[in-house]
């Protein structure tokens, strides 16, 4: 029996050939969803790993369809279609079903037996109304068991476990977990995180994140919110590295009316209004040691004293921290209180980065290029082959933001319909071991006016904060703000 119904007639399609940049007409037969056999010269090459791209012409356009060689015969090469977009699954089906109009069955196109004009085959019990708009739908919820049967001994023992938790959180409503789709992973560095929010989440413990900068670790800290029994009250983010030394401790703490010139009245710092919930301290690594014994003592004893006046106040506050600096090297340096660190490192998670997390590269750069496309008003652009080997190859210095930053300049510089590498800024190869030792020396290279501006912004444009930040030196902010003339003043 077939899972999928197979056109009788041969179908016109191509394959581009990269490296002419032509196209090479070849045939089809028996097409369906699933696949199709492959006409090609008996003398052609064939490689069961080989992976091809098919152009089908569809109502003006090409549908490209990515297919795996698996079988050759005295006929041809039978093909399976990886089709991983729902929108190029429905354009197929509705391709099958024009060639296939008008249907004049006599036997049932699955499992062959009479059918007599019935709407269901009385075999094998599948619908026969093809045409109806929902039946697509119907007849894959009924075939699923069948396809994943025969998938799955191609997929590995990780992926799998991901689909089965990933069926599961489609049963549960979404306040349950956190639906953020820009703080995915599948590799095992990312899986060990998830597991560790998961465990610390519902304990009312400090917690320090580590990682590069543009990693991800605001979206870690909210994840442990959203998760945690305090989900349900506020949830407060300062930047150490954003705020100048003289106001930062007003920001945390708070002032009386008249506690210096310009406070003409009374306010609440970030720690008093996150009273009930979480505060995020964001680059704690920049906190001034003045400022550390502050945070100490409000750690030890949760109280908090407003500039200006004597009296203490007892507030209920769950603190996450988050740097991008070595603590531990930066206490040996007395840069930072021994005393604070390991209060704060009372449960640490660390974040990989992106040059790391293997496949999650094109998860995310494809979440991003729909994300951006849609806010743009450009939702037909997908990435080239050549474009997602050089997002799989590319170091990543920058890691999560430079990725999105990539991909922002890529939808408004790309005139084609497919994003070439030049149009992500990579279409120079860098050695990574020699970026790995040469960063400071190609970040000049790589970062670009949005990331420059958006650190800018974030440090408010304190040059020194922004070149810790962007880990290059000062001289080479001043010049890269020369470059994209950004005025600072």
């Amino acid at each position: 029996m077939r899972l999928d119904i197979r056109l009788k007639k041969p179908i016109k399609a191509f394959i581009p050939l990269k490296e002419s940049g032509k196209k090479k007409k070849i045939i089809l037969e028996g097409l369906s969803l699933r696949g199709a056999l492959l006409k090609l010269p008996k003398d052609e090459n064939f490689s069961k790993k080989d992976i091809v791209e098919i152009l089908i012409p569809y109502q003006g356009i090409e549908l490209k369809i990515l297919a795996k060689k698996i079988r050759k015969s005295k006929d041809g090469i039978a093909l399976e279609f990886l089709i991983i977009e729902r929108e190029t699954l429905l354009k197929l089906w509705k391709f099958i079903c024009n060639n296939l109009y008008p249907v004049s069955w006599e036997v049932c196109p699955y499992c062959n037996s009479p059918i007599n004009h019935n709407k269901i085959c009385p075999n094998c019990r599948f619908s026969l109304e093809i045409f109806n708009p929902e039946y697509v739908f119907n007849h894959f919820k009924r075939t699923f068991l069948y396809r994943v049967k025969y998938l799955i001994n191609q997929v590995e023992i990780d992926d799998l476990l991901n689909l089965y938790l990933h069926l599961n959180k489609l049963l549960l409503p979404k306040k349950y977990y956190n639906e953020n789709i820009e703080f995915v992973g599948t590799c095992k560095e990312m899986l060990k995180v998830f597991s560790l929010i998961r465990k610390v989440a519902p304990l009312n413990i400090p917690v320090l994140i580590l990682g590069e900068s543009g990693t991800g670790k605001e979206l870690v800290a909210q994840a442990i919110y959203e998760k945690s029994l305090r989900k349900d009250k506020p949830f407060i983010v300062i930047n150490c590295a954003a705020i100048p030394e003289t106001l930062l401790e007003a920001e945390l703490f708070g002032y009386e009316k008249g506690a210096f010139t310009g406070a003409h009245t009374s306010k609440k710092g970030k720690v008093e209004l996150a009273n009930g919930g979480v505060l995020f301290l964001d680059e704690i690594g920049e906190l001034p040691l003045s400022l550390q014994a502050k945070i100490l003592r409000f750690l030890e004893d949760g109280t908090v004293e407003r500039i200006g006046r004597e009296k203490s106040k007892k507030v209920d506050v769950r603190v996450i921290a988050a740097t991008n600096r070595d603590l531990e090297e930066e206490v040996k340096n007395g840069n930072f209180r021994a005393d604070l660190y390991y209060r704060l490192s009372v449960f640490t998670v660390k974040l990989p980065p992106l040059k790391e997390r293997g496949n999650d590269k094109i998860i995310l750069a494809n979440y991003f290029l729909k994300k951006f496309g849609k806010e743009y008003g450009i939702t037909s652009k997908q990435f080239s082959e050549d474009a997602k080997k050089a997002i799989m190859e590319y170091h990543w210095p920058g890691n999560v933001r430079e990725l999105i930053n990539k991909i922002r300049r890529a939808l408004v510089l790309s005139e084609d319909e497919e994003i070439s590498p030049k149009d992500l800024g990579l279409d120079i190869t860098l050695n990574p071991e020699f970026m790995e030792t040469n960063t400071k020396k190609y970040k000049k290279i790589l970062i670009d006016r949005s990331e420059l501006l958006e650190t800018l912004e974030r440090c408010s444009f304190n040059i020194s904060k922004t070149a810790k930040i962007l880990n290059i030196s000062r001289p080479t902010v001043y010049n890269l703000i020369k470059k994209y003339k950004i005025n600072i003043h």
